[in-house]
């Protein structure tokens, strides 16, 4: 008797063929971890592409049953180019009330620069005067979202 498990494997229900299945199942099970490895690089190389020139990758961690990595910027003009300043952030709720936690101020008072003001780290206080959120990452974010299933795919097929 045969048992077709899908198309790539066919076993006979006989003691040796099952222990020679069994055998592989365990040689895949040794490879995840190096597979989901290869999964979370090659979706965060995704995330870098059309970036900011700052965005660089993340170290991967393998933590037994959790594998984690990504995209990250340091470089604080990135950060306020992402988010945007100004007009794109007065319509940006969640956006204002992220920033406002941080110590960001929105122009209610009709300066006649949109923009904010901002805390400066050493006491003092500067005016942006509107940039458009680029929304970067959040595009990285998106596309990353959309190849992870291809790319798991190649990934555990191979």
């Amino acid at each position: 008797m045969q048992m077709n498990l899908n198309t790539k494997h066919t076993i006979r229900l006989s003691l040796s063929s099952i222990n020679e299945y069994k055998q592989m199942l365990e040689d895949y099970k040794k490879k995840l971890p190096q597979v989901a490895e290869n999964i979370v690089r090659r979706v965060s190389e995704v995330g870098l592409q059309n970036n900011h020139k700052s965005t660089e990758l993340l170290p991967i961690k393998n933590e037994g049953s959790m594998v984690s990595g990504g995209i990250q910027t340091t470089d604080e003009i990135d950060t306020y180019r992402e988010f945007g300043t100004g007009i794109v952030g007065s319509q940006s709720p969640h956006i204002a009330e992220y920033l406002a936690e941080v110590g960001w101020i929105y122009d209610v008072n009709e300066h006649g620069e949109k923009g904010w003001r901002y805390p400066k780290g050493d006491g003092t206080y500067g005016w942006t005067k509107g940039i458009s959120a680029s929304k970067k990452f959040y595009n990285a974010m998106i596309r990353m979202e959309e190849e992870l299933p291809n790319i798991a795919k190649e990934e555990l097929s191979k």
